[in-house]
Order: C-alpha cells, then structure tokens, then sequence
C-alpha cells in the first residue's frame, strides 16, 4: 500500500485554520454584543420616552382644567379671609419646581336648593336637588358665579368670575332625602367653627362639586435620588403637613420646570422684554408670589409652561447625554418660557470612558382658558 497517498493536514495547517476562525468568531462575537448593547440602549430610551410622554398626558389634563368653577381662586378654612391660586409653584433655583392645580370636577356635582333652617355658621349644611356621587370625607368645592366682571377692552365679553370655597363633606353627613341634604364638617384643617371661608350658599345659584387638587414634585429625599420618583399629592399640598401624603406616580425623573405667563394690563413690558407691555413671563421665584393669592381682575394666570427630564435606570455604554438639558435663557433668567436651571456637565462627559445615562426632556404649554382671560 502506497502511505504517501493517504496524506492529511498538517499541524501548521490546523494551527492557521484554528486562528482563523477564531478570529471569525470573535468578529462575530464582538458585532454581536454592539448589537445587544445598541438594542438594550433603545429600549431603555424607548422607556423614558413613554414614562415622559405618559407623566406629560397626566400634568396636562390637570393643566388644561385648572381653575374650572373656581376662575379666581378659592378660600380655605385656615385663611378664610385670602383666595387660593389655582395653580401654585414653589419655584427651586436649584433643585425641581413643585406645581399644583385645583379645580371642580364636574362630572359630580349638586346644586343648592337652600340653606339648612338653622344658620350657616352654625350649622353649615343645605338641601340639595341630588346627593348621587357624594360620599362623607370628599374634599368639596361651592361655587356660585358671577358674570358681571366686565371684559379686559370696551365691547369685549365679561369676564367668568366665581366665589368658591372647599369644605369636606362630616361624617354621615350624606342624606339622600328626601330632602337630599350634605352637611359640612367644621373641624380643621378643612372646616371651622363658623364657616367663615364660604359665603352662605344662594339657593339656585350655588353649586357642590368634588375637588380635584394635584400637586407634582420630585421627591426631595437625598436617599431616593438614584430613582428619581415623580411623586403626586391628592391633597395638592394644601395642608403642609405630613397629611399631605405624596405618592410615586413614576421613576426616572429628574426635574421639573414650570413657567408662568401672566395678563397685568399695565403697558410696561419691564420682565421678558418681548414688546408686549400687558403680558410678561415670569420662570424664577416671581412664580411663587404671582400664585399665592388668587389675581384680581383684569389680571390672569394665562399660560403655563412645563418642562419634565427623565434619564435611563441604568447606564448606558456608548452614546451616552454629556449635560442636563438647558432649560433657561441666560439672558432672561428669571422671565423666560422654560425655567432657571441652567446646563449641568455629567461625570462621563469628563471621562468618555465611563458608562453614563441618557437624558430625554419635553416642554410643553397650556393655555389656562378655565381662569376668565384667553390669550
């Protein structure tokens, strides 16, 4: 038998085979992880979009109806002489805004046939066409309008103008009659001894719905900061208190930053400097003071302008955000459309070479056309 023939490969041959396709496999290997990593990196930004664009639907709805049947604010019991804004800031130069917005919500609502025979101030209850909706504890607003507020310019439409109060509705204090009767409480921190935050009820004219109050932050607890909730308040803060429970609406965020265009009718356009003299935007702590007390007319809240930011859960390798978004005008910075927080350079844009986050934003703006003034 002839053994030359019956030749194989070689050692070297192997070996050369052998580093060839490793070198395939791990061309393979290494396409294959970037792909991984671009795909888990888009799933994540893909996350925070819809956690933005969900938390944006949710502040909008709440934005557009702010003010509704109570146009010029409304009184509570621990300051019963003032009228709340519907909308309120607490603005941060350095950290989130906080912003809530009050209003009726009309899908439950009663209107007052009269007062209770005794007097209101001392027992503030009333008759009612219909009691369906209401349950003891609801936070309630009375409301009675008044359309004889004359409009911003001659010939123009009067101005929507309402007394509203809240109340929360006693124990048993639900009677579905006939008579219907609701019958308030008068303890604190949303009832008094005599009432005095609301006017006595005018039968036909004064109507009960429930309160929507919302109010958004960004929980300030340093030990939470790493999952950035997007907390709300059902009580839109009113108490100040720890009865003011705040609860995790969403993760990922990071700021918030509200602006606020205000109707003063004065000609002079000294704060954003845009030539119109009856309208300026206020974006610092001017913010504070024009919503702490509800406006008197012809002045009006006219739009709000609301920024969210929002970052991965995780980090990111690769294409990773080098700074929070600019959410101010350096030139006008406390009279702007955005807010007062500047730009702020992330520890991996220093060093590339480090896993980062991505950051995504949304501004948005509603016209507060629930608050008498349109634009």
């Amino acid at each position: 038998m002839n053994r030359r023939r019956q030749r194989g490969f070689t050692l070297i041959e192997l070996m050369v085979a052998l580093v060839v396709s490793s070198l395939l496999a791990g061309m393979i290997l290494a396409i294959f992880s970037r792909m991984s990593a671009a795909y888990r990196g888009q799933q994540q930004i893909a996350g925070v979009q819809q956690v933005l664009a969900a938390a944006r639907a949710t502040i909008e709805l709440d934005a557009k109806q702010a003010g509704l049947a109570m146009s010029k604010g409304f009184k509570l019991a621990g300051a019963p002489a003032v009228a709340r804004s519907p909308i309120e800031v607490v603005n941060s130069s350095t950290g989130p805004d906080q912003i809530a917005f009050f209003y009726a919500d009309p899908t439950n609502q009663a209107v007052v046939q009269a007062p209770a025979p005794a007097a209101w101030t001392a027992l503030p209850s009333v008759t009612v066409d219909a009691t369906g909706g209401f349950v003891a504890g609801d936070l309630v607003v009375l409301s009675r309008p008044d359309l004889s507020v004359a409009g911003l310019k001659l010939g123009e439409a009067n101005i929507a103008s309402h007394d509203a109060c809240v109340l929360q509705i006693a124990p048993g204090g639900v009677v579905a009659g006939p008579p219907s009767t609701l019958t308030f409480s008068t303890v604190a921190p949303w009832g008094r001894g005599d009432s005095s935050q609301c006017t006595t009820p005018v039968p036909g004219a004064t109507l009960i719905y429930k309160l929507v109050a919302h109010a958004y932050r960004i929980d300030p607890d340093p030990l939470r900061t790493a999952i950035g909730p997007l907390q709300w308040s059902l009580t839109g803060g009113l108490i100040g208190t720890a009865a003011d429970s705040w609860t995790d609406l969403a993760y990922g965020f990071t700021d918030i930053q509200t602006a606020l265009q205000v109707f003063d009718n004065d000609g002079l356009d000294t704060a954003d400097l845009d030539g119109d003299g009856n309208r300026e935007w206020y974006s610092g702590v001017t913010q504070d003071a024009v919503t702490a007390s509800a406006l008197i007319p012809p002045a009006s809240l006219l739009q709000v302008s609301i920024s969210l930011v929002a970052r991965t859960d995780r980090d990111v390798e690769g294409i990773v955000t080098a700074a929070t978004p600019q959410l101010i005008d350096p030139a006008l910075p406390n009279n702007n459309q955005i807010g007062d927080h500047p730009s702020v350079a992330l520890p991996w844009a220093i060093d590339p070479s480090l896993p980062g986050r991505i950051y995504r934003y949304t501004t948005f703006q509603v016209d507060l056309r629930n608050l008498g003034v349109g634009r």
